[in-house]
């Protein structure tokens, strides 16, 4: 008759197992948190970032007041640095000097600069070629990465008339119009965008840096196939991620509504009328678009409720109203797509965001556009 197992031994034996599973988890947390905690030391060092709480490109450089988003005053993030009015680039007097042609640029992430090396963004580049053409310009970002167009509107009343700019460049930006409806409209003029703000599981995850340290180094020593399939992957899960995050409504934006071009004509109205009181020339600049597949399943991430149906009709449809309604105010509109025409590989680093050559050449258009007889005749 065979003797039976006693249950001790089982049970010693899964102890051992969940004691060591224990140690090797304290292990790894104690290796990941000491990691997490040099590389906070490092940009407190390198940046002077706190070493406790979030420091991310957004909670560093952007806050909000009675007017909505806006820059930090002298606010830093890494090759970012903002001036005490809370604008990229030098400091600005108040008061303009003499015999100055001073400009205001306002956009968002694409006037702001995202990927352009420091003091390469393409206002930084347009004071720099004005120079060279004889005007002496002055020439300040004060654009907000994320900002709609009629919080521009306000972000200039609000903010920048104060500085009596001569020229007024405004990009404009489509995103923000999908799906808006009167009713959003009215609740969400205020918000730093007309999109439901979404706080999903790649939003916290910004809270550690060293996934990001783990990028800046580990991967540029792959080979370049190594790279490719490995940005590949995690585009991949991170829109799996995004579609569990948003549901249903993912891509749900898939065809232009008309209440949206009417807001964007209204938003252009509200921008000239706050010029002209102003005295200052406007100048509209189209977003560039560069609309490959690759680029536009990459808006996702960003724009997870707009399909990439909507982003092409609103290419046409926004070009076609806002050339209209400069050519009606006799306002200069100038259209990026000619420039960038052919050079995207070189000149854009996804669908709305400049390399350093791309920021040259927008620099270049807009200095012509600048530099004719209306504005020759201002400057001087």
């Amino acid at each position: 008759m065979a003797h039976p197992i006693p249950l001790s031994i089982f049970s010693f034996d899964m102890t051992q197992v969940f004691n060591k599973l224990v140690r090797w988890s304290l292990v790894v947390a104690c290796f990941l948190g000491t990691i997490e905690l040099a590389c906070r030391i490092e940009q407190w060092l390198l940046y002077d970032a706190p070493v406790l709480g979030m420091y991310t490109y957004d909670t560093a450089l952007f806050t909000t007041d009675e007017h909505g988003i806006t820059g930090k005053p002298n606010g830093a993030y890494e090759k970012w640095r903002l001036n005490s009015l809370g604008f990229r680039g030098p400091e600005v007097n108040i008061e303009k000097r003499n015999g100055t042609l001073r400009i205001a640029c306002i956009g968002a992430s694409e006037t702001f600069g995202l990927y352009e090396s420091r003091d390469n963004e393409w206002p930084r580049q347009l004071e720099r070629k004005l120079k060279v053409q004889g005007i002496e310009a002055e020439v300040i970002n004060a654009a907000i990465a994320g900002m709609s167009l009629s919080q521009r509107t306000l972000h200039l009343q609000k903010r920048l008339l104060q500085l009596h700019p001569d020229v007024i460049v405004v990009m404009l930006e489509y995103g923000s119009y999908a799906g808006l409806t009167p009713e959003r409209m009215r609740a969400q003029r205020s918000t730093r965008t007309t999109l439901p703000d979404h706080q999903g599981i790649i939003e916290r995850m910004k809270a550690f840096r060293a996934p990001i340290k783990f990028k800046e180094v580990a991967i540029p020593m792959l080979s370049p196939l190594a790279q490719a399939w490995l940005a590949k992957w995690e585009k991949a899960v991170k829109l799996e991620v995004r579609k569990k995050d948003v549901g249903e409504r993912f891509r749900s934006f898939q065809h232009m509504m008309p209440f949206e071009v009417e807001a964007f004509r209204q938003d252009l109205h509200d921008l000239y009328h706050v010029t002209q009181s102003a005295g200052s020339q406007l100048v509209l600049l189209s977003p560039a678009m560069w609309m490959t597949e690759e680029n536009l399943s990459s808006m996702y991430l960003s724009w997870p409720y707009i399909d990439e149906s909507w982003w092409r009709e609103a290419r046409v449809k926004m070009g076609e109203e806002a050339r209209a309604f400069a050519r009606t105010e006799r306002i200069q509109y100038l259209d990026l797509s000619h420039t960038i025409n052919g050079h995207e590989v070189g000149w854009m680093l996804d669908m709305l965001h400049f390399s350093d050559d791309g920021a040259w050449q927008v620099a270049q258009y807009v200095s012509h556009a600048i530099a004719n007889k209306e504005a020759g005749d201002l400057a001087h």
